[in-house]
């Protein structure tokens, strides 16, 4: 299967919130010859800045998902630490963002769809899945219970996934489960956008479906992970690897 190119994926997974956008923008620039003169500036500023920011959105998303070193996933084994002989990762349907087989070393364990209607709110979630069908099979469980043995795993990567998890006791529980399902000594490996000023810049108020990272670090001390280490894939992404503690 062909991978689309990310700014495609984007704009099909958020279609609506782009043509609600585009739409009046453009009517309201055709609409600037007749308007009251004190109003056509802030009109013309309103609708440009719009318009402006929903395209850097399209064109971030191409530099992240086609052009930076996210997607090869070299990056991630120093992350993780050498000892890892066993390993899941955990989407919510969608499993091509970052290639894990080609650089884990070790065994997959498991491939965990934890897509769960009741607290993954968002609309464009459920887009996803229809447009953008996981690369590999994947077993289905909730994100507060994880079909894990205890201590089964040395490393679980989690990527573009935990801030799906729209309620916060839900997410305690889903970090809970992370321990739980590591070995201590384990890492569990977050990869996320953040709510945070570059973010902003190339999202503009899209940044506020993503979770700031003063919450990242709240979860891991509710779950006694220790922050062993954190790295910029880009300006944009955030990989945060969580040491289980003994």
């Amino acid at each position: 299967m062909t991978r689309q190119h990310g700014a495609v994926r984007i704009f099909l997974y958020n279609w609506p919130v782009y043509l609600g956008t585009w739409i009046p923008a453009v009517i309201v620039l055709c609409l600037l010859p007749i308007l009251p003169a004190p109003a056509t500036w802030l009109a013309a500023i309103a609708a440009s800045t719009a318009l402006a920011w929903s395209l850097a959105s399209l064109l971030v998303s191409f530099y992240i998902y086609d052009r930076s070193p996210l997607v090869a996933g070299l990056w991630v084994p120093a992350l993780l630490g050498a000892d890892t002989r066993a390993w899941a990762t955990i989407h919510a349907g969608l499993d091509a963002e970052v290639e894990l087989d080609g650089v884990m070393p070790g065994r997959c364990l498991a491939r965990l769809d934890i897509f769960d209607r009741a607290v993954m709110t968002s609309p464009s979630i459920g887009r996803a899945r229809v447009r953008t069908p996981p690369t590999k099979a994947a077993s289905s469980c909730s994100p507060t219970a994880l079909a894990l043995a205890d201590e089964a795993c040395d490393a679980i990567v989690v990527a573009f996934t935990a801030h799906e998890i729209r309620d916060r006791g839900a997410r305690e529980r889903f970090f809970s489960e992370l321990r739980r399902s590591v070995r201590p000594g384990g890492r569990v490996l977050i990869v996320e956008h953040l709510r945070d000023l570059p973010n902003f810049l190339a999202f503009g108020p899209g940044y506020l479906h993503f979770v700031a990272r003063r919450e990242w670090l709240r979860l891991a001390r509710h779950a006694d992970f220790d922050v062993a280490l954190e790295r910029r894939i880009t300006p944009f992404v955030m990989a945060l690897s969580l040491e289980r503690r003994p």
